[in-house]
């Protein structure tokens, strides 16, 4: 049977962002997908006036018709909720579905740049915190990943600084860690992966500007590596080359940040697996 995975994500109708981004890239690598929005919206959340529909009964609806139809799945994925409910839809999926061959992993989408996102408040972190109990990936950016674990962002990390960071992440029941957005001391930027007995460090190619939906196609080719069995390293040097290549044809082709990278360019000349 044909690995299947359960996405739990927005769908925005303008953007390259959420499932937009999430569902071709999980297809080229053969998965089959059964899709759980959360939320609808005009646009995403970059550009103003949205409007955004939330899901609550639709997902409920779906995880009791897929539980009829007795599904399976090899992986549970879950990234931007519309409101502190649809964690417990979310948990319930879990519950229902996970399992020791399920793999879950969380993006908690909720903040960056040192700030939550307009359309949430504290009870969000509160409400992510009982998620990541359920996790046994987690990839959040570097200030989701501060939220989670209160404590500070920080301008400049240290390596001690990030340990701390780790530890209190694999205290709320994480099992592992892929931190990206990382404010190294020594680099621009970094991602950080911890399996609570390691943890290293990966310097990343960095190009100083802003495109939505790019922690959105990290956490997905993060995803399907590990459906793959491969090697945590290559994992993620391979998906941050390749966002870094679709910021950097975005740039020269005068993308605007908020409609997101041209990643169905990358999408239809590169090789992902």
């Amino acid at each position: 049977m044909n690995k299947r995975v359960m996405v739990i994500n927005d769908l925005s109708g303008f953007g390259n962002t959420s499932l937009m981004a999430i569902i071709p890239t999980l297809y080229s690598f053969g998965l089959a997908l059964s899709v759980l929005p959360t939320s609808l919206l005009t646009a995403n959340t970059c550009f103003a006036d949205y409007h955004m529909q939330g899901t609550d009964d639709f997902m409920r609806e779906s995880l009791a018709h897929w539980e009829a139809l007795k599904m399976e799945f090899s992986a549970i994925y879950s990234g931007f909720l519309a409101n502190t409910q649809q964690v417990d839809i979310v948990l319930d999926a879990i519950d229902t579905f996970g399992g020791k061959d399920c793999l879950v992993l969380i993006d908690p989408v909720m903040a960056d740049s040192g700030e939550l996102y307009s359309c949430y408040g504290e009870s969000m972190i509160h409400a992510m915190r009982r998620l990541v109990a359920r996790a046994d990936i987690i990839s959040p950016n570097y200030t989701e990943a501060c939220f989670l674990a209160e404590v500070h962002c920080q301008q400049k990390c240290t390596d001690s600084g990030l340990q701390e960071l780790c530890a209190r992440l694999h205290k709320l029941g994480a099992k592992e860690l892929v931190i990206t957005s990382v404010p190294h001391e020594k680099w621009d930027n970094a991602v950080l992966y911890s399996n609570g007995t390691e943890l290293e460090l990966f310097k990343c190619a960095y190009i100083p500007c802003f495109y939505t939906g790019t922690g959105d196609i990290f956490s997905t080719l993060m995803l399907a590596y590990r459906l793959q069995a491969m090697d945590i390293h290559e994992a993620i040097n391979r998906a941050t080359q390749s966002i870094y290549h679709a910021i950097e044809l975005s740039q020269i082709a005068g993308q605007p940040g908020a409609e997101g990278v041209l990643w169905e360019k990358i999408l239809c000349r590169a090789d992902l697996n």
